[in-house]
């Protein structure tokens, strides 16, 4: 009998889960952006603007939805490291910051949590900019982990998933990651600061939080794209795809709590066509790769490799010892698909 974990029965959706727009400090408006996206085969993207939760349920259709979102964010006030001659500097660069990607179970969900209005004068205000009447709670933030953690409680408590976004760009370490309660996903690949840093694709992040107790952690990617000067530069680099019965918010929203995505690096990136196991064998079929992965909680790692052409399927025998697995596919331009990780009990038939 098998076991679907990703399942060919599902309809798979190619989702931006982190993208800003004119709203923020994008170049696109939400219209041109769902053009663009379109174009690309995407069905979803998640709008997160900059602190600003908004509704853009009038940009559905029957190919196109639009998640209610936004980007939260904490700056610390000291600098996270000291210079090579021992002295500090109260530079922005080197100071960490806490960016949390916002997503609304209801679309017209536009309640601001852990938020306190002043906030909005600093940027929008100050621009002239008229954003309406904000509904908040007048929470103030600050670069603590008790904080960070209220603030991710809050959103919960108010009925949004939460991503900590782009760690590596953040100068998050050990002591902000593993210390984070609540967290729905982290953001595996946030393709505009790969671009820029070359340092954004990280799945060892992942791994870590995982193996110190994070077992119900997911993983996204996302472009946070701001496509400055028109540019699509930091476009269509890192998607999510999600498995639901069809394109209704409710449809994909519950997709997204119970797992039922994986996402992949590039713009035409590898795709995980099934996944299950039958007999204790995790059975893997893809698009053409070059390399299958299967990485354990632990040491125990396993790789199948293509010799003379690309493969497409691949099979690895789960052992009681593995405790949780997730899957990579990674295609011959070197772009990545990834599942979340697994509990092998969940799957193994015992005799």
């Amino acid at each position: 009998m098998k076991k679907y974990i990703i399942s060919p029965k599902l309809n798979w959706y190619r989702a931006n889960m982190h993208c800003h727009t004119t709203i923020s400090d994008g170049h696109f408006s939400p219209e041109e952006i769902k053009e663009v996206y379109k174009k690309m085969g995407y069905s979803i993207v998640a709008y997160s603007d900059h602190e600003l939760i908004r509704d853009h349920s009038d940009l559905n259709d029957d190919g196109f939805l639009a998640i209610t979102a936004s980007e939260f964010s904490i700056d610390d006030t000291s600098p996270s490291f000291a210079l090579p001659n021992g002295e500090s500097t109260e530079e922005w660069f080197a100071r960490k910051v806490i960016h949390i990607g916002v997503y609304a179970k209801n679309p017209h969900n536009i309640f601001h949590p852990a938020t306190d209005n002043t906030l909005f004068d600093m940027w929008w205000r100050a621009q002239g900019r008229d954003i309406g009447k904000i509904s908040c709670d007048n929470y103030h933030r600050e670069y603590t982990i008790d904080s960070i953690n209220e603030m991710v409680r809050r959103l919960n408590e108010n009925g949004f998933l939460v991503t900590l976004n782009h760690p590596s760009w953040s100068l998050n370490d050990m002591t902000d990651y593993l210390n984070i309660d609540g967290l729905w996903a982290l953001e595996i690949l946030n393709y505009a600061t790969e671009r820029l840093t070359g340092s954004e694709y990280c799945p060892y992040i992942y791994d870590h939080m995982v193996r110190q107790g994070m077992y119900n952690l997911y993983c996204v990617m996302g472009d946070d794209n701001h496509n400055t000067d028109g540019s699509l530069r930091d476009s269509f680099g890192g998607s999510t795809f999600i498995g639901a019965e069809g394109l209704e918010y409710s449809q994909v929203i519950e997709a997204l709590e119970n797992g039922n995505f994986y996402c992949a690096s590039g713009k035409n990136p590898p795709k995980i066509n099934a996944l299950y196991v039958e007999d204790n064998i995790l059975k893997i079929d893809c698009s053409p790769a070059t390399d299958i992965f299967v990485t354990g909680l632990g040491r125990n790692h396993c790789h199948y490799p293509s010799e003379d052409e690309e493969i497409t399927h691949a099979e690895f025998k789960l052992e009681p010892k593995d405790i949780m697995f997730r899957v990579t596919v990674r295609d011959k331009y070197g772009n990545n698909a990834h599942t979340h990780y697994y509990k092998v009990e969940d799957y193994l038939t015992r005799s």
